[in-house]
């Protein structure tokens, strides 16, 4: 966490309060969270504008013009927009001043994310070998994607130059609702296998971000609120297993996912 529905929800709230606000300054409370010289930081940022903002899988990019600001969350990332008036948010790693008084702040309390400026997008994306995005992926993308691999399912999701976005929370949920173990071969899917893998990612990413990744709203129909020991598959009432995989731990039901 945070995967790509929260990390949209990050997206869409810094649309709303942040584009076309003018940086006046950028504090740097741990330069440990930069990917960049805090002087070239600065320099990209300040007297620049907001401009727009992409997502690609777990990374937002903010246009600067002609650069962009890239923001990596980790585990434990956030956005804060709030008035100079108020106190300052906690965890605050990297604080960014606009001209309105107000101010944005990237929060991270574990030094998992990164901040960082990269010319383009695409340049990006192809250093640190992404796979397409798992929400905005057509189903060609993703056959091709599947047609690069002879990886067990669980590690192939979780695997960002697969497919970038699904982290280990969705990759159950997507798992589960395609019925298929986690140890499941991807080059052994049949044709209709596949559709209703890509399907589900569709399904489970698009309900993560119309609930804005908050994991307490889901139905009791999902394997979500069931990921803990001594539960009950909320489909067939066989209780949920826990297993490791690479050194990632998940849930996964033994009787509707059969290996």
């Amino acid at each position: 966490m945070p995967e790509l529905p929260e990390v949209e929800t990050f997206k869409r709230y810094l649309d709303k309060t942040s584009l076309k606000q003018m940086v006046t300054d950028v504090k740097v409370s741990d330069a440990r969270i930069l990917s960049v010289d805090h002087s070239v930081l600065k320099k990209s940022l300040i007297n620049k504008k907001f401009e727009s903002s992409i997502r690609h899988g777990k990374y937002l990019f903010i246009f600067l013009n002609p650069e962009y600001l890239v923001l990596h969350f980790g585990m434990t990332g956030d956005l804060e927009y709030y008035s100079k008036k108020d106190e300052e948010p906690r965890f605050s790693k990297v604080i960014f001043y606009f001209k309105n008084d107000f101010n944005l702040a990237y929060i991270s309390t574990r030094m998992f994310g990164r901040v960082s400026i990269v010319n383009s997008v695409e340049e990006f994306v192809n250093l640190k070998k992404l796979g397409p995005d798992a929400f905005k992926m057509s189903l060609e993308d993703f056959a091709e994607a599947l047609n690069r691999r002879t990886a067990i399912l669980k590690n192939a999701l979780l695997n960002q130059s697969f497919i970038a976005g699904v982290g280990n929370i969705y990759s159950d949920e997507i798992m589960f609702r395609t019925k298929l173990h986690p140890r499941t071969k991807i080059d052994g899917l049949s044709e209709t296998k596949k559709q209703e893998l890509y399907e589900n990612i569709k399904y489970v990413l698009k309900f993560g971000i119309e609930h804005k990744g908050d994991l307490s709203t889901y139905p009791k129909s999902f394997l979500i609120p069931h990921r803990k020991k001594d539960e009950m598959c909320p489909i067939c009432n066989t209780k949920i297993e826990d297993f490791e995989l690479s050194g990632r731990h998940g849930f996964f039901c033994p009787n509707c996912q059969k290996e």
